[in-house]
């Protein structure tokens, strides 16, 4: 089984990665785990670099600014060299795991190229994605605090994570469960029994009770900052797809 994390910066996809790894479905190693935790992720981000380095690649082609607000996303992939690369990342990843997975929230923006490799290697069938977000205001806060990224401009680069992913989940053929940041840390026990019961696999619940840290905040607060009717429109989707 092969499970797709796709989520914005800030969302709580290191989270969701965290807790799929440390229940036996390898998000990856310690070789290729990178960055090393950081203070505004000290249990780690369990990403697998070598997935992390073809997406910047794959952006690359098109120019992608991380910092601007329009920015030219990729649809498909005329390099046949970096297409081979893709595919042989993940054979070597099934080779080695039964049950693996990865996480890089630019995969939200890559997904379709993704797809091609999924379709060229036949493992449709064997793909599942969980789907994760968070408030758009909280993970501007955030992107805020972490880089000085102005508010206006975080809810926008939500915004273009987020509808691309989306897009792409209810379009696809694939299983995907629908979560959000807040769900998971308000109830991570609750939550946690869903994804992995939608996983058809067993966890730990001891292991979520001492990894999730409840304290992370999923407010806005003290911003002065009012979202336009197109994001609550977006983020009434999500709610509506949420189990």
């Amino acid at each position: 089984m092969i499970t797709i994390i796709l989520g914005m910066h800030r969302s709580g996809t290191s989270t969701i990665a965290g807790v799929l790894h440390l229940n036996n479905i390898s998000m990856g190693t310690y070789k290729n785990f990178w960055p090393r935790p950081l203070a505004q992720n000290p249990k780690g981000f369990y990403e697998n670099y070598d997935f992390r380095k073809l997406n910047d690649l794959l952006l690359k082609k098109v120019n992608y600014n991380v910092k601007s607000l329009n920015p030219v996303i990729p649809n498909s992939i005329h390099s046949e060299k970096l297409f081979k690369k893709m595919k042989t990342l993940i054979l070597q990843s099934n080779k080695y795991f039964n049950d693996w997975g990865w996480k890089d929230p630019r995969t939200c923006l890559t997904i379709n190229i993704w797809n091609d490799v999924f379709n060229e290697l036949e493992i449709m069938n064997d793909l599942k994605i969980i789907f994760v977000s968070r408030k758009a205001i909280s993970v501007a806060r955030s992107l805020n605090k972490r880089d000085g990224l102005p508010i206006n401009e975080g809810v926008e680069l939500w915004k273009t994570y987020t509808e691309r992913a989306l897009n792409y989940s209810l379009k696809s053929n694939f299983n995907v469960f629908y979560c959000t940041f807040e769900q998971l840390l308000k109830e991570p026990i609750l939550t946690c029994e869903k994804i992995f019961s939608f996983l058809d696999r067993d966890f730990d619940s001891a292991v979520i009770d001492k990894f999730i840290d409840k304290s992370i905040s999923t407010s806005g607060s003290g911003i002065d900052f009012k979202q336009s009717k197109e994001i609550t429109s977006l983020e009434k989707k999500i709610d509506s797809l949420i189990s």
